[in-house]
């Protein structure tokens, strides 16, 4: 293993300690002559990994806080709070974004790209953030999202960006509705290398479904919650739920395989999302 102190590999088993995760193998590196423990994703967590992956995985599928709680204790015997399972989301969903911000799909011959409302919570009744997302269509892989105050053009351009940041090539073709921001920030970001088709949204041709699918799966998580807290908490949010959505949701029109397998990422599971990222950091100072 390697010593996260002096970054060499010359260290021996060493032992074990007992913390309130319970009990946990110890190393000593010869170089440096300082003590470590396997670095899993979960150090300085007071939970078991268990039971911290049981919660992300009911708040990525839906679940409120309150019947979060309930079911850690109920089943776990595990008491926290609202305040600590969203600690848990936040700081997991950092990590794993940090992590899968390196995957990226070579070239997209067909993307969807759309904008849903949302509301916060210190916000009036007609005010609204802006998400907006892009889902390529073979993999069903969000390709792309950024969350404003407004709908403007300038909005749209740094959304077209991002998208562009996650191909290795511009789209084949870019399907919209038909609202005035898409057509300057799309001609902008790509030029004439992607072709946009848009329709207004009444018309039968318009087939924008694989988006307004993934709205729907969002809505339903979005409900349990009425409104977000503030714009960097529906930020985290929606972060989160892109990377769950992406890695380890299954879809029925992929013939029960995630998106990240079928675009040829891996197949992962919330440990095995968490444990890869610390890897990745060990793997890159020890170069």
């Amino acid at each position: 293993m390697i010593c996260p102190y002096c970054k060499k590999d010359n260290s021996v088993r060493h032992g074990t300690r007992k913390n309130k995760c319970g009990w946990v193998k110890i190393n000593l590196c010869k170089s440096c002559n300082r003590h470590f423990s396997k670095r899993n994703g979960f150090e300085n967590m007071r939970t078991k990994p268990e039971i911290i992956i049981a919660a992300l995985d009911l708040r990525a599928k839906g679940m409120s806080f309150g019947k979060i709680v309930a079911h850690l204790e109920d089943n776990y015997d595990c008491k926290v709070t609202r305040a600590t399972i969203l600690y848990w989301q936040n700081k997991f969903g950092k990590m794993i974004e940090n992590f899968t911000k390196q995957f990226s799909l070579p070239q997209s011959e067909n993307c969807h790209a759309d904008e849903v409302f949302l509301r916060i919570k210190p916000a009036k009744k007609d005010e609204f953030i802006y998400y907006w997302d892009c889902i390529d269509y073979d993999t069903k892989a969000i390709v792309g999202e950024y969350l404003s105050i407004a709908r403007t053009d300038e909005f749209a351009i740094e959304f077209m960006k991002d998208i562009n940041s996650n191909l290795g090539e511009p789209p084949i073709n870019m399907h919209t509705d038909n609202s005035w921001d898409y057509p300057p920030a799309i001609k902008y970001v790509f030029k004439k290398k992607t072709n946009h088709i848009h329709f207004p949204a009444w018309k039968k041709k318009f087939k924008n479904n694989p988006i307004e699918r993934y709205h729907n799966t969002l809505k339903e998580n979005y409900k349990t919650m009425r409104r977000l807290g503030n714009f960097n908490s529906a930020k985290n949010y929606l972060t989160f739920f892109k990377n769950y959505y992406n890695f380890l949701r299954r879809h029925k029109s992929l013939n029960w395989h995630t998106p990240a397998e079928i675009a040829g990422w891996g197949k992962w599971n919330w440990g095995t999302l968490i444990k890869s990222k610390i890897i990745f950091i060990k793997f890159a100072n020890h170069n």
